[in-house]
């Protein structure tokens, strides 16, 4: 997605069906922001371009749209919307595939991309959802206190140091949502308070 007018329809597409769908802005907002903190600390690794960021950012902002539906199964209602929703037509095909499935692999057991995508494709699909779903279990309340104050590598796994909330009695759930970042960084992603 260039920053030019596909990039802008496809804000206006995202922001329709937010509204639309009636979905929790302030969430959205702050687990984008979160999301993006993420990103940018695991450039280095994914080395993803800025149309990937802008696909982060919209999942962020549309998945718990399927909460419409239903709250069970919300992120498949969420992907689905996403992919036919007649607010979605603007934005880019190839993205919006890519989109639907980080939506998709929020929660629960993440899928693979579908084996005709390239491989950069797949690999992108991989990287945004485990961003996703980290950043959306650090706001799992909707309260948004959580900010990443830093992420630090090391002893082989990455420290995600966390202000503004405790992470001690989310540990379990935070585990479970870090464990495909933990497999694309080839080692464990633990979650401190951060350091006063």
């Amino acid at each position: 997605m260039r920053r030019d007018g596909s990039a802008i329809a496809a804000d206006a597409a995202v922001a329709a069906t937010s509204v639309k769908y009636g979905s929790d802005g302030r969430h959205g907002d702050h687990v984008a922001k979160l999301a993006r903190q993420l990103y940018e600390a695991f450039s280095p690794m994914h080395m993803l371009g800025e149309d990937a960021e802008r696909v982060l950012s919209h999942a962020a902002h549309l998945h718990d749209i399927g909460y419409f539906v239903a709250a069970k199964g919300h992120h498949r209602h969420s992907a689905y919307l996403i992919a036919h929703d007649q607010e979605m037509r603007d934005y880019p095909a190839a993205d919006r595939l890519l989109l639907a499935g980080v939506v998709r692999n929020h929660r629960k057991r993440p899928r693979p991309a579908p084996k005709d995508w390239p491989k950069e494709r797949r690999q992108a699909l991989l990287w945004l959802s485990a961003l996703l779903r980290v950043a959306d279990a650090l706001d799992y309340e909707h309260t948004q206190n959580a900010v990443i104050t830093q992420v630090l590598s090391r002893d082989g796994g990455f420290d995600i140091l966390v202000g503004g909330l405790d992470p001690r009695p989310f540990a379990v759930r935070l585990a479970d949502k870090a464990d495909m970042l933990a497999d694309l960084c080839g080692g464990p992603i633990r979650f401190s308070g951060a350091m006063r």
